[in-house]
Order: structure tokens, then C-alpha cells, then sequence
């Protein structure tokens, strides 16, 4: 029992930014998901949560040391000390999976994909147009500049 737990721990941590994006997906609306994934997903979420907060006051003195050997500057206490919430949060919300993987074989799997039509198009191309896009400093090389002459 113990080696399956230790082996289901390393498979999690080995992809913890995917599992953390695909529990975010199981409850937000946006993916395409219905309420029928989205409520047992929210609801493990929140069981979790809440039965991971005694988890963070036990856990004190090894949340509390990891905060110390960071740097002052970089250090996030928020994260740190409700780390085991955080954790069992996404762990909860993975109730919602097997009923997504149901949904997407029966229902989502079928759906086709909106086409954008001619209008819509135009105004987001219109949109990205008015952009300025400050993020990416360029340096224009044509016309070559002189400098100063």
C-alpha cells in the first residue's frame, strides 16, 4: 500500500504544472466543460481545501523552515504556509475527472469547433491593429539609420 501511495506521489510531482492546469480546466467555464464535470470538481476542490487547513497548522514547523532558507526578496508566505491546502485543493478537484473524461468521450469529443465568420474576423483583426505592442522593444534597422549625419 505504501509503495502504490509512493508511486501515485512521484507520478503527480512529475507533472505538477500539467495536473495543476487540467484541475484549473476541470472547474473553469471557459474549457467547454458543463456543469456536470464543473460541480464535483469545485466541490473535491473545496473539501480539499478545507481539509487541507488543519494539514497546514500541523505542518507549521516544516512550512515555517522552508520559509526561512529562502531568499527575503523572493519569499512568498501565502504560498509557502498554504502549500498542503493548495495541494489537497487539486487533489480534490480530480473527483471531477473520470466524469470529465465520460463527458468528453460522449459529448465534447463530438463538438465541432465555431468557424469565425467574416465580420468576426475583421474586428479582431481591427483590434490586434490598434495594439501597440510596447511588450517587444525594436529597434528599426530600414531606413538604415545615419546617426547624426
Amino acid at each position: 500500500m505504501l509503495r502504490a501511495v509512493a508511486t501515485l506521489l512521484l507520478v503527480l510531482c512529475a507533472g505538477c504544472a500539467q495536473m495543476v492546469r487540467y484541475t484549473d480546466d476541470l472547474v473553469d467555464a471557459r474549457t467547454g466543460r458543463t456543469l456536470v464535470t464543473r460541480m464535483p470538481a469545485t466541490f473535491g476542490g473545496v473539501v480539499g481545501f478545507v481539509v487541507g487547513v488543519p494539514v497546514d497548522i500541523v505542518a507549521v514547523p516544516v512550512t515555517f523552515a522552508v520559509y526561512q532558507t529562502q531568499e527575503e526578496t523572493k519569499r512568498d508566505p501565502l504560498s509557502i504556509f498554504l502549500f498542503p491546502s493548495f495541494l489537497l485543493w487539486h487533489i480534490g478537484t480530480l473527483v471531477g475527472a473520470p466524469i470529465d473524461l465520460i463527458e468528453w468521450g460522449v459529448y465534447r469529443a463530438w463538438q465541432s469547433d465555431d468557424a469565425l465568420t467574416d465580420s468576426e474576423r475583421e474586428r479582431r483583426e481591427a483590434e490586434l491593429d490598434e495594439v501597440e505592442f510596447m511588450v517587444f522593444p525594436v529597434t528599426p534597422i530600414y531606413p538604415r539609420q545615419t546617426g547624426g549625419k
